[in-house]
């Protein structure tokens, strides 16, 4: 009996929490930082930012493995409807040995066996090749081949490297790119969630107050017009409320995207804004000195000089020399055939650059034009990263000193706006006057959420730079 009282409680208890479960696993909750550990792992930007650096590995084994020992082999066979009459007349070669050997003979016995005779060795007998063994011919050849000296390759090998270096680069920064893509979108996230918030509170005060002043109205204590002026309050406000809903799914839309996320995915942010403002370290980021050699924009663009660089060397090697040498070793498999080809080769490759009509030479010129071009731009970008992170540095001590006196001004207004929701149910404002302090609140909240995205959003900027 105990047993299946254990076995009913164990049911009733799955039967109570497994909805409960599914009901808190059906939507994430986030943080900041998990989001952005989230799109590292997920969002395409990096994985095909990640492709590329593998392409730029595997494109160094193929560039290297040009100057490595190379093996072909070719199998080739051939038929011949018709045997030419030159290749019937030197098959017939073959039995120049016997008639040799036969002469030689013949004339050591003539001459008294003469020392200057009887020297060809007796051949071995072979049999005669038909005609219908000259008319077909099957090779196999394999040919070793090894560059001994190419400067192209030399040059080619620094370029790959180089191109794989220039892929980790971008890494970097993709993923700075997407850290500041996706804390701007988080923080507009929860502010347009924030939002719909004192939205919805002001609507649902709103809608008590219209109760209470209809019923007071139906009473003779109030004009009508004070029940049509909270109407038309409480239609504004709903459309400002469903203009927030709607809002509050583009910014949740927004943040998926810039994570990688599939868009039909539930997410809760579990950051508010006070949250999100404590993590901005405000005095670290003003007192951090730009080093433009560590901006990643000018390490990227210092990649491409030395690709530039070695452009230039690349055009150069162009006029020397490339030497290769090689072995070729090919199988006859009709052995009553009739070759010239020797069984075994080995030899070497020299090709030497002579003329070109000046082809080479505006190579070089135009690579040393794009080199200078670059070293141009790289002196133009560090300007203009100095003056960039002077208007961000600017622009975050203002968002600041903004922030802080819309905060300043959001809570007075509010404070205004309860005062005067208790005046009105004492009489002493008109609906209007209600509808004024209502809109003032509106106002300096929308401007202390503008303040905090400003803020964020140059923080950013200053923190990317600043990396």
């Amino acid at each position: 009996m105990k047993i299946k009282k254990l076995i009913i409680i164990a049911f009733l208890l799955m039967v109570v929490y497994f909805p409960l479960y599914a009901q808190q696993n059906g939507s994430q909750q986030l943080t900041l930082k998990e989001a952005k550990e989230y799109a590292l792992k997920n969002s395409p930007l990096i994985k095909n930012a990640t492709i590329d650096l593998a392409t730029a590995k595997q494109k160094i084994w193929q560039t290297t493995s040009i100057g490595l020992p190379q093996v072909n082999g070719k199998l080739a066979g051939s038929y011949q409807l018709t045997v030419p009459e030159n290749i019937k007349s030197f098959s017939g070669l073959s039995n120049l040995g016997s008639w040799m050997y036969v002469a030689d003979q013949a004339l050591y016995d003539l001459t008294n066996q003469s020392p200057d005779f009887n020297h060809i060795p007796k051949p071995t007998p072979t049999e005669a090749a038909s005609e219908n063994d000259l008319k077909w011919g099957m090779t196999f050849d394999v040919t070793v081949s090894q560059l001994i000296f190419s400067g192209a390759y030399i040059v080619g090998l620094q370029t790959s490297k180089t191109f794989k270096q220039l892929s980790e680069v971008s890494i970097t920064k993709s993923e700075n790119d997407l850290m500041e893509a996706v804390t701007n979108a988080y923080f507009l996230c929860v502010i347009a969630q924030e939002n719909k918030q004192v939205i919805d509170s002001i609507y649902k005060a709103t809608e008590k107050i219209l109760y209470e002043i209809t019923e007071t109205q139906k009473q003779g204590f109030l004009e009508e017009t004070d029940v049509d002026q909270m109407q038309i309050t409480l239609i504004n406000i709903q459309n400002t409320k469903e203009m927030i809903d709607r809002q509050c799914d583009v910014a949740l839309n927004l943040l998926k995207y810039q994570m990688g996320m599939d868009l039909k995915s539930q997410i809760q942010l579990k950051d508010k804004t006070d949250v999100l403002i404590s993590q901005l370290s405000a005095e670290v980021i003003i007192q951090k000195k730009l080093n433009v050699e560590n901006q990643i924009d000018y390490q990227l663009l210092s990649v491409q000089e030395k690709m530039a660089n070695l452009n230039v060397k690349y055009q150069k090697s162009m006029f020397l020399p490339d030497v290769a040498a090689y072995y070729n070793h090919q199988e006859n498999f009709n052995k009553k055939s009739f070759s010239f080809t020797p069984p075994d080769i080995l030899g070497f490759n020299v090709n030497i650059p002579i003329f070109g009509s000046g082809q080479k030479i505006a190579k070089v010129r135009q690579a040393n034009l794009e080199l200078e071009k670059i070293k141009n731009g790289k002196e133009q970008l560090s300007m203009g990263l100095q003056l960039q992170y002077s208007d961000n540095q600017t622009a975050f001590v203002t968002s600041m000193n903004k922030y802080n006196t819309n905060k300043l001004s959001k809570d007075l207004a509010f404070k205004i706006y309860d005062k005067s929701i208790i005046k009105f149910k004492e009489g002493m404002i008109s609906s209007l006057e209600l509808t004024q302090a209502q809109n003032q609140y509106l106002q300096a909240q929308s401007n202390y959420f503008t303040s905090i995205i400003e803020m964020s959003s140059a923080y950013s900027k200053l923190e990317k730079l600043l990396k």
